[in-house]
């Protein structure tokens, strides 16, 4: 065995001696010595003062070095020839892509700005002389930026690897060195106004105020995008909306209350409502929902098909500020609740990773528009979210070319004369009044509505009176899809009304359920009564039906009211000589001098639903 010792008195490699040939392959055959005498340490202390010498070779003539690494690895064992490489380049790899990310990283972070959301996500502001581009660090836009800077600051051409490593890096310096903004997407808002993305490659962006609209060259705001994101029409003053009907088969009738929608997509700061086009094959329902996206958020995919999973939803309204889909047959519960939090601001969580518990959140907060043949739109949750437009019969067609030509000419008058209405709506704001009592549940939907209709010089009160009417007439399709809430309208339309126990109206109910009704769709248990009860209790209410469910449990079950009432909602309002007749199920309230049978622990004897002596049922139920 050759010991180390034999080696120490050979003559000093110089650094002028690195590149030498001689002294390169006479390094590698005394270390191949060493390593085939199976002595590992006396191989790395040899290799010590000779690292210079195999890192040129490493650089120089790479394969040459992977040929005697392997016979490094053949003669020993003891030796990992992963260390081997870590020693001669302590960069940690063979190509030195290690240090090309540090680089990058560091030059990157003297280009632009690093920063973080409340989340904890990273975001780069890449600064420049003209406008300023934010992207989230993950993203591909600014994966595409380091490529380019790589290849024009540093002459390389980075892997996939570099670019990765360097994303890391500076994804930690963004979370933890940087400050914490708000990124927004396509609209925000803040003190000097209301925003709007142009989407160009300025990255403009238009201030909208009370006063005017002007496009800023470096926003205040921090507006981030994605690939998908394509720029807004260029807005010209003096435009008129004339020219976006002549566009979009939309009646005349419904043009008011579509154009208060996409002046709500503007906003950022309220629940957004939902737009539904409906009508028969050919009636232009994709043409004018792509229309509209041209003036709201243009994206490469304008209508996207139906999703598969609810996931999908918020993973596509994480991503762009109008969901838009078309040619839908249906909804089911859970994508028609995802919308609802879409429309009114929420978040998806899932498991990140099968390996650990960590979870991958996706907010949401943006409108939607969607289009079918026949309504899908059916949970009233969500229906009194929507806006409902039914587009008549084509009678003369233009083609395709025609369409788009006369889009691309009108669409910048269109669009200022859209900014001229927001402009002048903001301004109308403050004057907006509309009486607590008398507001509906998209309240700031209605406010907006209002202030438009003003501006075009519509008299007060016209299109909350042309809102409620619209939502009234869209309450028949939600009683119309749930079997259980038709047969509620149809017991009280036939002069009844209920007061007593969900189970027992339930039971009533099902005597008069339609053979043909399948089960599924009927309530099994009192308590699915009383869940469809509060749930279509709203629409209810609008038809002049009180549909109450007690939240306090009785010994004998939870309590409920169904019957006729006489509200504002009321489709025909009631007049004199409209007596109720043929009632058959009624329950009976107790008479002022009645007392207890017996001293209740609910009341104490004071009276209630639960003490009253209710031995018979026949008593509760009998007929007038």
């Amino acid at each position: 065995m050759m010991a180390y010792d034999a080696f120490i008195d050979e003559a000093e490699i110089k650094p002028e001696d690195v590149l030498a040939p001689d002294q390169t392959a006479a390094a590698m055959a005394e270390l191949l010595s060493i390593a085939q005498a199976g002595d590992a340490p006396a191989f790395w202390r040899a290799l010590k003062p000779r690292a210079d010498l195999i890192k040129s070779l490493m650089d120089n003539d790479p394969g040459e070095y992977q040929a005697w690494r392997a016979e490094i690895k053949s003669a020993c064992s003891k030796i990992n020839v992963s260390s081997l490489d870590d020693f001669i380049s302590p960069s940690g790899s063979s190509d030195g892509s290690d240090s090309q990310a540090t680089a990058l990283a560091d030059l990157a972070a003297e280009r632009c700005e690093l920063w973080h959301d409340a989340d904890g996500n990273a975001y780069s502001t890449i600064t420049g002389e003209t406008h300023n581009e934010h992207w989230r660090i993950d993203s591909t836009g600014f994966r595409d930026w380091l490529s380019w800077l790589a290849h024009s600051e540093m002459g390389t051409a980075p892997s996939a690897e570099t670019i990765k490593s360097a994303c890391n890096a500076l994804g930690g310096q963004a979370k933890f060195d940087g400050k914490e903004h708000e990124p927004r997407r396509r609209v925000a808002k803040d003190s000097s106004g209301c925003w709007l993305d142009v989407g160009d490659d300025q990255w403009r962006a238009i201030l909208v105020t009370a006063t005017g609209w002007k496009i800023m060259n470096k926003p205040a705001v921090r507006l981030i995008r994605t690939k998908a994101t394509r720029p807004l029409p260029e807005p010209v003053s003096g435009g008129n909306l004339d020219a976006l009907w002549d566009l979009v088969n939309v009646p005349e009738q419904e043009r008011l209350l579509v154009l208060a929608w996409i002046i709500e997509c503007f906003r950022s700061d309220t629940p957004y409502a939902l737009l539904e086009l409906t009508g028969e094959q050919g009636a232009a329902k994709s043409t004018a929902q792509t229309i509209f996206r041209r003036f709201i958020d243009p994206n490469q995919v304008a209508l996207r098909g139906k999703p598969k999973a609810v996931e999908d939803i918020y993973v596509a309204a994480a991503n762009s500020h109008l969901l838009s889909y078309e040619n839908l047959s249906g909804l089911s519960n859970d994508q028609s609740d995802a919308l609802c939090t879409c429309c009114t601001g929420g978040g998806y969580a899932a498991r990140q990773l099968y390996t650990n518990g960590e979870e991958s959140t996706l907010t949401a907060h943006c409108p939607v528009a969607l289009n079918g043949i026949s309504p899908v739109v059916l949970r009233p949750d969500l229906l009194d979210r929507a806006i409902s437009i039914t587009l008549p019969e084509i009678k003369v067609r233009k083609t395709d070319d025609e369409i788009r030509e006369a889009t691309e000419a009108a669409a910048p008058g269109i669009m200022g004369a859209l900014l001229d209405l927001f402009s002048n709506a903001l301004a109308v704001m403050p004057s907006v009044v509309i009486p607590p009592e008398q507001r509906p549940r998209m309240a700031d939907f209605a406010m907006l509505g209002e202030a438009i209709a003003q501006v075009q010089g519509y008299p007060q009160g016209h299109f909350l009176q042309l809102y409620t009417d619209h939502r009234r007439a869209a309450i028949g399709r939600t009683i119309d899809a749930s079997p259980v809430a038709a047969a509620m309208v149809d017991y009280v339309d036939r002069g009844n009304r209920y007061s007593g126990t969900v189970k027992g109206l339930l039971e009533v109910l099902t005597e008069h359920k339609p053979d043909h009704e399948r089960d599924e769709y009927w309530p099994r248990s009192p308590k699915g009564l009383a869940d469809a009860m509060r749930r279509y209790s709203p629409a209810l209410r609008q038809m002049g039906i009180k549909a109450r469910v007690d939240n306090t449990r009785y010994r004998d079950g939870i309590h409920c009211e169904l019957a006729k009432q006489v509200t504002d909602y009321s489709p025909q309002p009631q007049v004199p000589g409209n007596e109720v007749h043929n009632v058959h199920h009624v329950h009976t309230a107790p008479k002022p001098d009645q007392k207890p049978a017996e001293i209740c622990p609910q009341c104490s004897g004071s009276g209630c639903p639960l003490c009253w002596d209710t031995s018979d049922d026949d008593l509760m139920q009998e007929e007038i």
